[in-house]
């Protein structure tokens, strides 16, 4: 793959979130489909690991849509990528400029001049710490294509400290 230049897509959510719905006692999905989940899992995350450590291209994406992969909740891909050993930087980039570039989309994935403006404002440093980014209870804001779709920023206004009298 890497001769070749070719993409890796990992969507780690896909295998672990049905495989957490199942645990957490969703039967709805069949039992080929947890059975299959069960038999490439860790394969799937060595497979990405050794890529990744390759140093081979890497974007993110989504099943969003599929069995307990909601739309909105991608963003914990981030996560997902962290917890195996990517960095937070890497995982970072992989979402957004390596995505757009997969894509072939030169106006995104990128804050530049002239490009759509499509971002999450988050509360805290996401390098420090990924769930920053990953998790949508720590999202302030998000811009799709410069107009804002979502904004949570007074949940996030500090109230001043009050220093209690002696």
């Amino acid at each position: 793959m890497k001769e070749r230049n070719v993409w890796l897509v990992p969507t780690l959510a896909a295998v672990k979130n049905i495989l957490k719905g199942y645990d957490d006692g969703d039967r709805s999905i069949p039992d080929y489909v947890i059975e299959k989940s069960r038999r490439v899992y860790d394969r799937h995350i060595e497979a990405t690991k050794m890529y990744y450590k390759a140093g081979g291209r890497i974007a993110m994406g989504t099943d969003a849509g599929t069995p307990h992969n909601r739309h909105g909740e991608n963003a914990r891909e981030l996560e997902y990528m962290c917890d195996i050993g990517i960095s937070a930087r890497d995982s970072l980039f992989f979402s957004t400029a390596s995505a757009a570039d997969l894509m072939r989309l030169a106006d995104q994935g990128r804050i530049k001049e002239g490009n759509s403006a499509d971002l999450v404002l988050c509360d805290g440093d996401a390098l420090a710490d990924i769930k920053r980014a990953a998790r949508k209870e720590n999202h302030r804001m998000v811009v799709k294509r410069g107009v804002v779709a979502r904004d949570n920023r007074a949940a996030f206004v500090r109230q001043p400290t009050r220093v209690a009298a002696e």
